[in-house]
């Protein structure tokens, strides 16, 4: 599809924040539109430990001003690829760890600017390929025990996700209930990185008549960078030392496709001559030098949406730090690419899980 919409409702998007703060309030001075702000502004006495500061009637709190700050650990499930590439998994996921970080501001008149990171690192799910196991034991011509060599593994589930978002948030009146919403709009940018591995082995015979095994290796790398614009709302409300808080958001995003396949061939000498007593002597040794390497780059364009939805409960230790748990659950609808052909680029990928973490004057 051609891409020129998508990046001028991108441009629009992040041309009209300004505009959209000054129509909120339009007695915001100028320097408030921007995201810069002397950090002297709000006077801070980092007394970040004064015991916390609660109603002793159950009365509503105010919101914090300032600075803030909030760090979480994730642990999160990670759907599959489609079945071809799973080997008949269907929608199962796996487990992984992640980081998210949250720095920002919010004014007293009010209103506020924030930055997320938030990174995945897998999960990293493969099985060593057992069809080598069997081969050693052909060519050995003995049973006794089956035997892996490094280098015969299997992908199900790699894959690594980078997300960072800049958002404008504007703090409405409180409700009657206590609660306060919190909207935002602003720009996100994602890199979704899936990998994919397929190993083979058959047998060859060297020039001298020896047998030997060849290693052939397909890699991929399919690469997805994601430009585009976030919507949505942060509830929370606070009660004694508990604050309990929901954010939902939705985002449309250009996607920047490059798909790079490598295929390596590696050739490994007679194991008859390494075999001894039952046992290989040297399975850490690499297998031989390359017989041959080829890499191929294709790139494409796609379309994605999806949302986020996360619930914390947080317990107000001091003044300003508290300890959280919650839930996250981000779901990109479609457009995203993995496994190692290119016309499987429209695919939907599910993280959802727990998260834990600590935050200062949130």
């Amino acid at each position: 599809m051609s891409m020129l919409r998508p990046i001028a409702w991108l441009a629009a998007v992040l041309s009209a924040l300004p505009t959209a703060a000054l129509a909120a309030n339009p007695k915001l001075p100028d320097q408030q539109l921007t995201p810069f702000v002397d950090p002297s502004y709000f006077n801070p006495d980092f007394q970040f430990f004064a015991p916390a500061e609660v109603d002793d009637f159950g009365g509503e709190e105010k919101a914090n001003t300032g600075i803030y700050v909030s760090f979480d650990r994730t642990y999160v499930n990670v759907t599959r690829p489609i079945d071809q590439f799973s080997f008949g998994s269907g929608n199962q996921g796996d487990f992984t760890w992640g980081n998210r970080l949250e720095l920002g501001y919010m004014l007293g008149d009010p209103s506020g600017w924030q930055a997320i990171l938030w990174h995945v690192n897998g999960p990293n799910e493969t099985f060593a390929n057992s069809d080598y196991q069997q081969r050693i034991e052909n060519l050995t011509g003995q049973v006794t025990q089956q035997f892996l060599i490094p280098g015969g593994v299997d992908s199900i589930n790699q894959l690594k996700m980078s997300s960072f978002e800049f958002n404008k948030v504007w703090r409405l009146k409180q409700y009657h209930s206590g609660a306060v919403l919190e909207p935002f709009l602003g720009y996100r940018y994602m890199n979704v990185r899936d990998y994919f591995r397929r190993d083979q082995f058959a047998e060859f015979a060297f020039a001298n008549g020896d047998e030997g095994l060849l290693h052939n290796t397909h890699f991929a790398q399919f690469e997805n960078q994601m430009h585009g614009g976030t919507l949505g709302g942060r509830l929370f409300r606070q009660r004694g030392h508990w604050l309990l808080s929901c954010d939902v958001r939705f985002f449309a995003m250009a996607n920047f496709q490059t798909l790079k396949v490598t295929n390596l061939q590696s050739a490994l000498p007679n194991p008859d001559n390494q075999f001894v007593d039952g046992v290989f002597d040297d399975l850490i040794v690499p297998f031989g030098g390359d017989v041959n390497r080829e890499v191929n780059y294709q790139r494409a364009t796609q379309f994605c949406f999806g949302g986020e939805i996360r619930g914390e409960a947080s317990y107000e230790l001091t003044r300003d730090v508290n300890l959280r748990v919650g839930f996250v659950f981000l779901d990109l609808g479609q457009g995203i690419g993995r496994g190692d052909l290119l016309r499987l680029n429209n695919q939907a990928v599910q993280m959802a899980g727990v998260t834990f973490g600590f935050t200062v004057n949130r």
